[in-house]
């Protein structure tokens, strides 16, 4: 029996382990969603080109409620990706995070602007600190980086407008280093109160 149950725990692990390495591959592209009867399954990134995507969704299919984030790697456009999370909650629109469910980095904002947040035990939610490379700058904010940090206040606000604790935008930041990311633990995700109801996985 204890055998047994060794072995079922390396199998999790592993399963753990290849959902943490699928979820850091190459995302599906440019932000999309798949209507199915009230929901709209999305999968990929986003960027200025996907501003208008919500008001386009709920245009063309009034009868969404519910947003399913599926597997979604983040933004190339934290600006615009605030402007789209502001979109949903605008709409009403619910968020869910399925079993299989990946996001990470500014898809955690897409998930944080939903009316009502549900997810169920297996979904992982990636959070990391930040950086902008262009031609002229290169910015780096990572958990040892002191200094002023230009989108503070500008985050802060997003999450105290969606009723989440200011304090996890700190959180994310110290959480992993830009290039690295960490997948938050049922404790972390009832801390900042990232779900409407208290996830419970025992």
């Amino acid at each position: 029996m204890k055998t047994q149950q060794i072995i079922t725990g390396v199998l999790l692990a592993i399963g753990a382990a290849f959902a943490i390495h699928q979820a850091m591959q190459p995302d599906l592209g440019l932000l999309e969603f798949k209507v199915k009867d009230t929901r709209a399954y999305g999968y990929g990134y986003t960027d200025d080109r996907s501003v208008g995507i919500i008001k386009k969704l709920v245009k063309e299919n009034p009868q969404v409620d519910t947003l399913v984030l599926k597997r979604m790697s983040g933004t190339r456009d934290s600006t615009r990706n605030v402007l789209i999370a502001r979109n949903i909650r605008k709409n009403q629109l619910d968020t869910h995070l399925e079993k299989n469910s990946m996001i990470a980095s500014g898809a955690v904002d897409l998930f944080l602007a939903g009316k009502r947040r549900t997810m169920e035990c297996g979904a992982l939610i990636g959070v990391h600190s930040w950086s902008i490379s262009g031609a002229m700058d290169h910015i780096r904010i990572s958990p040892k980086d002191i200094g002023y940090d230009r989108s503070q206040k500008y985050h802060e606000k997003f999450l105290s407008d969606m009723g989440i604790d200011p304090a996890f935008y700190a959180f994310t930041r110290a959480a992993a280093e830009p290039e690295d990311i960490h997948y938050m633990s049922v404790e972390e995700i009832n801390r900042f109160g990232l779900t409407s109801e208290p996830l419970d996985c025992g």
